[in-house]
């Protein structure tokens, strides 16, 4: 794995990311807190992996899903021993981590960026599941299980849907730093194994089997031809931004060693995920265990 903090994503907030690795690793005792929903349990687990993979002891804390509305403080540990981490994913962003003696709070956080290819500043936001990834990475490096999640890190950007409605270039970066480390592979949907298209309005399914027939006959022109012709009905429609359409299309992402794609795999987690309180939690719970045990959903 190569080191989150290197890349121009995380150049201005490298240091908050360091911050809190290093208390987690001070610390003999860890609870985190996090929402019962699939941005939070995503994010518990980069950390919990890194917990296991240190030994550091802890205690997971699932609260009930956003949606419910609930405050975080009626869910605190009564008593504030060893470091209390509570992961907010649903937070506006903030500029910094806010931290307190045994205390940390994880929300997304703004970013500057510089591009390679442009002189411009770009601002945007690193989501929960990303910084916690970067975290996880920054406690424990070499850890067994922090590697089998490394490619859920884009998963919070591409929950957050930054890209609906304009270019994202936190997702974007992201995405090539995963691919250049060999976390994950991007592929053309023709590519990708038993795909979800339900995500892609007015979409030609019979048309998609038999480009799939003769993909490996086709040189990159006809390829490219034959995507265009393919998406034509779906580009008439107002539901999604081209930027979505692309990715959906020609950067289905795939974590190496796994069927199926990222997207495919979070549409039908999101689909399937249980609307009573309890049912949550508990689901949620099973959902990190995988993960962290298995490095999929």
């Amino acid at each position: 794995m190569k080191d989150l903090l290197n890349t121009n994503l995380f150049t201005s907030i490298s240091s908050e990311i360091t911050d809190v690795s290093k208390r987690i690793l001070a610390s003999k005792y860890v609870v985190l807190v996090a929402p019962a929903d699939l941005e939070g349990v995503i994010s518990l687990a980069q950390l919990e992996s890194a917990l296991l993979d240190k030994s550091v002891n802890y205690q997971r804390k699932l609260i009930p899903p956003r949606k419910h509305q609930v405050e975080f403080e009626d869910y605190m540990p009564k008593r504030m021993e060893g470091l209390t981490i509570m992961i907010d994913p649903f937070r506006e962003s903030q500029s910094k981590f806010d931290m307190e003696d045994h205390l940390i709070s994880i929300s997304p956080l703004s970013v500057e960026i510089k591009l390679e290819t442009s002189d411009k500043t770009h601002h945007g936001s690193v989501e929960c599941v990303a910084l916690c990834a970067a975290i996880a990475h920054q406690t424990s490096p070499d850890g067994i299980r922090v590697r089998k999640l490394r490619h859920t890190a884009i998963t919070g950007a591409w929950l957050r849907g930054g890209f609906e409605t304009n270019y994202d270039p936190v997702y974007s970066l992201l995405r090539d730093h995963l691919d250049s480390e060999g976390s994950i592979d991007i592929r053309p949907l023709p590519e990708v194994k038993n795909p979800v298209i339900d995500m892609i309005p007015n979409f030609p399914e019979r048309m998609l089997n038999r480009l799939v027939k003769g993909w490996d006959t086709m040189d990159f022109e006809r390829r490219s031809s034959a995507i265009s012709e393919l998406i034509l009905p779906s580009l008439r429609s107002s539901e999604l931004s081209t930027m979505m359409l692309e990715e959906l299309v020609w950067h289905r992402l795939v974590a190496p060693g796994f069927e199926g794609d990222i997207a495919s795999q979070l549409y039908v987690v999101l689909d399937t995920w249980p609307e009573n309180v309890e049912s949550a939690r508990l689901h949620a719970g099973k959902v990190a265990d995988s993960l962290i045990s298995n490095g999929h959903f």
